[in-house]
């Protein structure tokens, strides 16, 4: 009777024991399950989360990137930075000299690259995630700067004597000029991929170029804008309107009934130098306060504005659809 009882004790224990086994091992492949889970996850794109809140400033040597939506008051919330001077894979006279005065920045390739032109003589592509300049070329008095099919670059270069032209590079060799057509006080250049076509910005024209073939652009339609001293150039969100700037302020032009009209409700300035709108139809744009520079990026629609008091700030773009 008690060798019976031990047996059933010990068969109790197993039992036990072996429960409390398989018990951890579900709770083993629950865990191993869950964490396979979430690993496998789509958690990143492409294009980084929450970009439609981010700004690309520029000016003087820098360009900054801002995060609207944390920037409390008028004081920037600056993410990520690139400064000209700062560059060790520039030669010394770009790095102290070409790029002194940035006046313009792009994002490109879902936000991985960051185009950039200048005043002083240049313009570049840089990484965002390592900031290492992997192009870089001489255009005098640059003032835009787009990426082109085929691997190719285009730069608006402007007043100048060896400027007031477009100058189109090829990426692998950025030491020849591929191609170059004349407009005086180039000043803004965009792709527009729905048309295949290129839009260029000069001192009174607005025109449109197709490529003809890899290295060579054929001038298709121009309008004389309304205005003089055509300043900036930008796509709208639905690809299908520019915006632009010119000497008494701000316009739209239609590309399917090709018109320019006034910007409803927006705040005119003159010689503003950039403007762009975002997705939700908020506009971000720069006047000068002072010559040719401001120290507040403004918004429109709702209205606001950041503050760059150590900064000669040219343009600011919205991050997300350049």
């Amino acid at each position: 009777m008690v060798k019976r009882i031990i047996i059933h004790n010990k068969m109790k224990q197993n039992n036990t024991v072996q429960a409390g086994f398989n018990f951890l091992i579900i709770v083993l492949v629950t865990l191993t399950f869950q964490v396979g889970f979430i690993s496998c996850s789509p958690s990143n794109s492409s294009k980084d989360a929450g970009t439609e809140n981010l700004i690309l400033v520029c000016g003087d040597s820098k360009v900054l990137l801002v995060d609207y939506a944390k920037s409390k008051d008028s004081i920037p919330e600056i993410i990520w930075n690139w400064d000209a001077h700062l560059a060790q894979d520039l030669p010394e006279e770009y790095r102290s000299r070409k790029f002194n005065s940035v006046d313009d920045c792009k994002a490109v390739n879902n936000g991985k690259q960051i185009l950039v032109s200048s005043s002083s003589g240049a313009i570049a592509i840089v990484n965002r995630h390592d900031k290492k300049v992997v192009f870089y070329a001489d255009v005098p008095n640059a003032h835009s700067i787009e990426l082109l099919p085929g691997n190719k670059i285009i730069a608006a270069a402007s007043t100048h004597e060896k400027g007031n032209k477009l100058m189109m590079f090829d990426i692998k060799n950025p030491d020849e000029v591929v191609y170059s057509d004349s407009l005086y006080s180039a000043h803004g250049v965009v792709w527009d991929a729905k048309r295949e076509s290129l839009f260029a910005l000069g001192y009174d024209v607005l025109r449109k170029y197709k490529m003809e073939n890899e290295v060579k652009l054929g001038l298709v339609e121009e309008w004389k804008i309304p205005g003089i001293s055509g300043h900036d150039l930008q796509m709208a969100p639905d690809g299908n309107k520019l915006f632009i700037t010119e000497h008494t302020g701000a316009w739209v032009f239609d590309l399917e009934n090709k018109e320019f009209s006034k910007i409803d409700k927006f705040p005119d300035a003159e010689n503003m130098k950039s403007i762009n709108q975002n997705v939700s139809g908020q506009f971000v744009y720069t006047v000068p306060e002072e010559s040719w520079w401001t120290y507040h990026v403004r918004f429109h629609n709702p209205s606001g504005f950041l503050s760059f008091p150590e900064m000669r700030v040219y343009k600011a773009r919205w991050f997300e659809g350049n």
